[in-house]
């Protein structure tokens, strides 16, 4: 496997899709502090301390297969206290492209799609933007109902007196 460069590159990171063939490369993105402030204010999330995104992409046969991990430290807002918590991301991510139009048309029209199958986007112009990739699965990585590991929901217990009488049932003896 042939490894790019030492140094990490932003997550703004634009894929050439020439430079890909049957032989691993892999890549080692890192969102640069601007990135992390947009992605931030993006989610609403208090904080994105570090978010970085280690993949390996090569050509298989009629796309091009990226499989990688995202891993991130941002802090949340608990949905039970509103405190504010870290917590770390670390998402498994396999993405598949491919720059031939008829393997994708085909692939659309497939009379039995499944839910179970990859998905396989278009790439125009051979450039894959990793940006919105990367904003897209973190979003995904995200927990939509954050807490601490210790917060517990608490529910209030409806009892036979609490039930009020429907506020319309007064206007049951009204008629036109």
């Amino acid at each position: 496997m042939e490894k790019s460069s030492k140094s990490k590159k932003d997550i703004a990171f634009v894929l050439d899709t020439r430079t890909v063939n049957k032989q691993k490369k892999h890549y080692e993105l890192e969102a640069n502090e601007s990135q992390k402030q947009a992605l931030k204010k993006f989610f609403e999330l208090p904080d994105v301390m570090n978010l970085t995104f280690e993949f390996d992409v090569f050509l298989n046969k009629e796309y091009i297969e990226i499989n990688g991990i995202l891993r991130a430290k941002i802090k949340q807002k608990c949905v039970v206290s509103s405190d504010e918590f870290e917590t770390k991301i670390s998402e498994p991510v396999r993405l598949l492209f491919t720059e031939d139009e008829s393997f994708y048309n085909s692939l659309l029209n497939k009379a039995d799609f499944s839910m179970d199958e990859d998905d396989v986007d278009f790439v125009e112009n051979g450039r894959i933007y990793f940006y919105d990739i990367i904003q897209e699965q973190f979003g995904l990585a995200l927990n939509p109902f954050p807490k601490k590991t210790k917060e517990a929901f608490s529910y209030y217990e409806l009892k036979a007196e609490d039930v009020v009488e429907n506020p319309f049932a007064v206007l049951k003896h009204l008629t036109k």
